[in-house]
């Protein structure tokens, strides 16, 4: 940064006074020593520039500082913007189907080909639904659908034919307990199937995350208790000896072998929860999957 000159570098004039008294007069400017000088301080140019390109650079600091500021607020706002997007995506995604419809109470239940066919009338539309009552995800897909499939059942507009598998008795603490969950449903299937709305009751309460068993935890459910859990959701007293002698459990072990043979055949592999329309997988990812359906 350019200093101002100091003091002593001003030009000093080297012309000499005329003696006073004498009547002389001051002598003619007749060249360099008899002048004083008449310009400019040395140097003050060059510190009027130095001024000007501080003030200059100032200026430009100050607007690229208000343009990072201009950008990196334009850049919060963006990031505000897309994650109140995927927050209102994943919400939408997530959204419980058939909110507040509750329990099904009117369609009944039978057994036939390995499964347990549930409806009210004859529904135009069928959908085949293979689940393992280990299985978290199916835990999951029942709260998001479970209800929005008991009032669809109810009122007619569908036939869900429930296929229990049992690949995930290998991950249950007593080692066949997707077996014996299959056989309870079988038993309150083959026993109190014409109580409407009984099934998908106690369906959904075995896959409640009260009572479903942690994948690969301690402990699970015993047959007692699993009768237990039928008769709290509405069956007759007369179905709880067939679930804790554990009646239907070989029943419901050939049929899951059948299912998922079936299923593999018609996808290529065994996972759950999967839902089959006219043999060909469904996209329940599409919150929309059953109403696009049912149309």
């Amino acid at each position: 940064m350019a200093k101002r000159p100091s003091n002593n570098d001003r030009p000093v004039s080297t012309a000499k006074k005329t003696p006073s008294g004498s009547g002389g007069k001051r002598p003619a400017n007749s060249g360099p020593a008899g002048s004083r000088a008449t310009g400019s301080r040395p140097g003050g140019a060059k510190a009027n520039a130095g001024r000007q390109s501080v003030a200059k650079a100032r200026t430009n600091s100050n607007n690229s500082n208000r343009t990072q500021l201009i950008i990196g607020g334009v850049a919060v706002v963006l990031i505000i913007i897309v994650v109140v997007i995927g927050l209102v995506i994943n919400k939408q995604k997530n959204a419980v189907q058939g909110d507040g419809y509750g329990d099904a109470k009117a369609s009944t239940a039978t057994v036939s080909n390995g499964a347990i066919s549930i409806a009210n009338g004859d529904p135009s539309v069928t959908i085949e639904v293979f689940e393992d009552a280990m299985c978290p995800i199916c835990g999951e897909f029942e709260q998001q659908y479970g209800q929005q499939l008991a009032q669809y059942t109810d009122e007619g507009k569908v036939r869900i034919n429930l296929h229990m598998l049992n690949f995930l008795n290998q991950n249950s603490a007593s080692g066949d307990y997707s077996t014996r969950a299959a056989g309870a449903l079988l038993a309150v299937a083959t026993e109190a199937g014409d109580q409407p709305g009984l099934l998908l009751k106690f369906h959904s309460a075995l896959f409640d995350s009260a009572n479903q068993p942690a994948e690969g935890g301690s402990t699970d459910l015993t047959n007692d208790q699993l009768a237990d859990l039928a008769v709290k959701s509405g069956a007759p007293e007369s179905v709880r000896a067939s679930i804790s002698s554990g009646k239907y459990t070989q029943q419901a072990a050939a049929n899951a072998e059948q299912s998922m043979t079936a299923l593999r055949t018609a996808v290529g592999s065994v996972q759950t929860p999967t839902v089959l329309s006219n043999n060909k997988a469904v996209n329940t990812n599409d919150v929309d999957w059953l109403t696009n359906l049912v149309g």
